[in-house]
C-alpha cells in the first residue's frame, strides 16, 4: 500500500514498502499533502510551484525534483525553506517517530481550521478526558497562533 495524501488526516502511516525503501517518494508525498492543506489564501488552491520556488530561493529544476520524488535528499537548506514558506516544523518532514506526530498534529489542525471554514465556532469538549480537552484546547492555540506569525509570500 502507498502513503496516501489526505486532506483531512495527513499522510497515513501506512507506507508500502516501497516507499519506505524510496525516500524520495516519501518527500514527495509530504510535500504534495503540504500544498494541498495549505493552500494559497487568496486562491484557496494549492501554492503554484513558481510561487514556492521564488519565496523560498529554490530553483525550479530542484523543486520539481523534489515533488516528483526524484530529490531524496535535497539538503537541509530547502527543507528549512519549504517548512517556513508551508508555516510548519522542519521535523514535519522527519521520517520518524517525531514527524509522524507532527504530522498528526498538522492533520488536526488542518481538520479544525475547515471546521472553522464551515462555520463551527466552538467544539464541544464533553466527554473527553481532561488531558483530551487541553490537546484540543492546545491545537487551537497553536493554530490562533500560526494565523497571526503567518508572513507567506504570496506572490
Amino acid at each position: 500500500m502507498r502513503e496516501s495524501v489526505n486532506r483531512r488526516n495527513g499522510p497515513s502511516r501506512v507506507i508500502s514498502e516501497s516507499v519506505m525503501n524510496d525516500p524520495g517518494a516519501a518527500l514527495a508525498e509530504r510535500l504534495a499533502w503540504l500544498r494541498e492543506s495549505f493552500p494559497n489564501p487568496e486562491t484557496g488552491k494549492p501554492y503554484e510551484v513558481k510561487a514556492i520556488a521564488a519565496a523560498t530561493g529554490i530553483s525550479l529544476s530542484q523543486l520539481y525534483k523534489i515533488l516528483s520524488g526524484e530529490s531524496p535528499n535535497p539538503g537541509w537548506q530547502h527543507l528549512k525553506a519549504l517548512a517556513g514558506f508551508f508555516g510548519v516544523p522542519l521535523d514535519t518532514f522527519d521520517d520518524g517517530e517525531h514527524g509522524d506526530k507532527i504530522r498528526t498534529q498538522l492533520a488536526a489542525l488542518v481538520e479544525l481550521r475547515s471546521l472553522k471554514e464551515g462555520g463551527v465556532e466552538s467544539v464541544s469538549l464533553r466527554g473527553l478526558t481532561p488531558a483530551q480537552a487541553d490537546r484540543i484546547r492546545g491545537v487551537v492555540e497553536d493554530l490562533r497562533r500560526s494565523n497571526t506569525t503567518s508572513d507567506h509570500d504570496e506572490a
